[in-house]
Order: C-alpha cells, then sequence, then structure tokens
C-alpha cells in the first residue's frame, strides 16, 4: 500500500505493528472498519520533523494522491515553533489525513479511509472533522 511505501522512501522509521495496517479485528460498519493506518516514530538515529513530513507527502503525490486543500499548521503560543501539521489527500476513492506532531520526538501519522465505507458508517465520522 502506499502508506508504508511512500513512508519508507521518505526514510520515516518503520511502522508501529500494533497500530498500522487493516483494522481487521475492527468491529464492521465502524469507523475503524473503513480505515488503514500508518505510524512512524522518531528513533535515536532518525529524526522525524516536518521536513521529513513533507518528503511523504511529495512521495504521495508521486503516487497519484491529490491534496484536498492547504496544510493546517499549528504553532505554540509563544515561541511560534510549529508543534503538528496535517493535510488531507484523495485518490480512487479514499481519503488520507497525513500528519506531523512533536510528540516523543516527532510521529508521523497516515490514516486513509474508503470513502464508500465511511458513508455506510456516517457523515459524522468523517476523517478529516
Amino acid at each position: 500500500m502506499d502508506l508504508d511505501s511512500s513512508a519508507v522512501d521518505a526514510g520515516v522509521p518503520a511502522n508501529v505493528p500494533e497500530y498500522g495496517g487493516m483494522n481487521e479485528d475492527a468491529e464492521p460498519g465502524t469507523q475503524r472498519s473503513c480505515a488503514l493506518g500508518f505510524k512512524g516514530f522518531a528513533t535515536k538515529t532518525t529524526r522525524v520533523d516536518v521536513a521529513r513530513w513533507e518528503a511523504v507527502v511529495r512521495e504521495l503525490r508521486e503516487r497519484d494522491w491529490q491534496q484536498d486543500g492547504e496544510p493546517e499548521t499549528h504553532k505554540g503560543d509563544s515561541s511560534g515553533e510549529v508543534f503538528e501539521v496535517r493535510v488531507a489527500l484523495k485518490q480512487r476513492g479514499w481519503t488520507m489525513v497525513a500528519s506531523w506532531d512533536d510528540v516523543r520526538d516527532g510521529v508521523i501519522t497516515l490514516n486513509a479511509f474508503d470513502d464508500a465505507c465511511m458513508k455506510t458508517v456516517g457523515v459524522d465520522a468523517s476523517p478529516v472533522g
């Protein structure tokens, strides 16, 4: 899937096994049953920063994911430093939210949702809020 290969090609550490992949144990008809996930945390040898997130988004665009709107960037009150950024991307009936935040020295999260499945779950379950 594009989630893992885009992250690997951007140099993001491996997907956290208990988070990533298909939610095979999800109850049918739930938002979780409509989703795929990836989560890569910084390691002692690999930084996970905004630049790495931008590289992942570039890799996704090379795989025909189309950006849906401008990225949302959240900055600290007094420092002005970015502590979170996210963007929605779309492709072939899927919507993905690609995000980075500075938790534990940085984490990149990719959550992809099957749009048709999400419609059956309900409008309130939209992945982009």
